[in-house]
């Protein structure tokens, strides 16, 4: 798999106009993790066909390997790749020194701090990116671990990594976790209750953000044969203990978000592109078209495919980010060409994420000649005379995967060619993203 160490560290992009062609969009991130999860705690061996080729797929599959699992990786007649994961059935192994690399994954480290809550031996999770993933907190999803019985040692009261775990006195039960910072910490205690001889009654407090995730985390579940019970949808679950994974073959549909980054490159530069293996019941992905379609790009469907194109300039929009939260970043990037204003909002839990995804994003866009302003909970996007995001200058990508998509969007509409620096961070999601650009006519080379 591509991974950052192999793509160039800074890239330049050139304006460009009139994007088209036809592309297959990377595999769903989301599904990737969650089904290689489910294959992991199952007995047996499972298949997972087209996973996402990205650093966080790298990241897991080598913390499945250390915790246990035996993994093959076929690459098909069509240049795909298929897993062969052999499950563990929840039961650990000691990873080498008792430490698991988790790269700059948040998404993974949580999923990993509940699964490894299964492990009577001390684990400790570890990042090479203290400014990135080590800030990020984990304290709710580990005070809901200490309430199970769970012992639990940070770096910080927020729970930042390193942090070690050991369950010599795990149990089931009632459960309470905050749901204001992050849905993944719920998503983190769906994988481990099934396994649990009581199972666990979950009390979700302080709302949930990226409610969509959870239901989707509970569709996995389900085809991996585990019980949840929606007391009160994004709210209250209760799982049975007792279940067992089963085993099973699970295929990748395409990941909207990446989508999304090839939907904000088409807004801005124009044209017309075709995007396969989307999923028509997608609810997250149909919330991503409709903000697109909402700015004026003309969007098509037929069964998996959709038909974007641009015939007329961009409109503002007002948004729930919190319904895309990972897509924000390219939306607001496009949003900087609209003639109307733009707000999204409901997007507090993007200070939070590998960048601030608010103060970052705007600080990089306004170097280009954006104007955007950062709320705490909102970005605020003012429309700016044609030819006035002049580029012609260096930008940071924070090392975040979104704003390398964002700003190089940001770029295809300006005056003069854009720098971006830490672009290698691309392959955390999307490591071909600037090649299939290239694919749709837009030009950048690295430096």
């Amino acid at each position: 798999m591509t991974n950052a160490k192999e793509l160039a560290s800074t890239i330049q992009v050139q304006p460009s106009k009139g994007l088209s062609g036809r592309l297959l969009p990377p595999s769903s991130k989301y599904h990737t993790l969650r089904y290689i999860v489910a294959a992991f705690l199952a007995n047996g061996e499972s298949m997972v066909k087209y996973p996402a080729l990205s650093d966080d797929t790298t990241v897991l599959l080598q913390a499945c390997r250390d915790l246990g699992a035996r993994i093959e990786e076929q690459e098909q007649a069509d240049g795909r790749l298929l897993l062969r994961v052999q499950g563990t059935g929840g039961v650990l192994r000691t990873p080498p020194d008792g430490q698991i690399n988790v790269g700059n994954a948040g998404a993974v480290t949580r999923l990993l701090l509940g699964i490894c809550a299964l492990s009577p031996q001390a684990i400790t999770l570890t990042t090479p990116y203290p400014e990135s993933l080590g800030r990020r907190p984990n304290a709710d999803l580990l005070a809901a671990l200490r309430q199970l019985g769970v012992d639990v040692a940070s770096a910080t009261p927020e729970g930042t990594l390193p942090v070690t775990l050991a369950s010599t006195r795990l149990h089931g039960g009632p459960v309470t976790i905050s749901g204001r910072k992050s849905s993944q910490y719920l998503s983190a205690l769906l994988f481990l209750g099934p396994l649990l001889t009581k199972g666990l009654e979950i009390e979700v407090s302080d709302g949930l953000t990226s409610a969509s995730f959870i239901d989707l985390t509970i569709g996995i579940l389900a085809t991996a044969g585990i019980t949840v019970h929606t007391r009160v949808q994004h709210q209250h679950y209760a799982i049975p203990g007792g279940q067992q994974y089963r085993a099973g073959i699970y295929t990748i549909p395409g990941d909207y978000p990446s989508a999304a980054a090839l939907l904000g490159a088409l807004a801005v530069a124009g044209g017309e592109i075709a995007l396969s293996n989307l999923a028509a019941d997608d609810p997250g992905g149909a919330a991503v078209l409709d903000a697109f379609t909402a700015m004026g790009v003309e969007i098509t469907r037929r069964d998996q495919e959709i038909t974007a194109r641009v015939t007329k300039p961009l409109q503002g929009i007002t948004l729930d980010g919190n319904r895309v939260i990972d897509s924000v970043p390219v939306i607001a990037a496009a949003a900087c060409f609209a003639r109307t204003p733009s707000h999204i909002y409901n997007v507090a839990n993007l200070h939070l994420k590998e960048s601030d995804r608010i103060q970052d994003l705007a600080d990089e866009l306004n170097k280009l000649g954006c104007r955007v302003t950062p709320l705490p909970d909102a970005i605020k996007i003012e429309p700016v005379e044609p030819g006035t995001i002049h580029g012609g200058c260096e930008v940071e990508a924070h090392a975040d995967h979104r704003l390398i998509q964002a700003l190089t969007i940001a770029a295809l509409g300006s005056r003069e060619p854009v720098t971006l620096r830490h672009a290698q961070h691309i392959a955390k999601s999307y490591p071909h993203f600037f090649a299939d650009l290239a694919i749709l006519g837009a030009v950048s080379q690295s430096n």
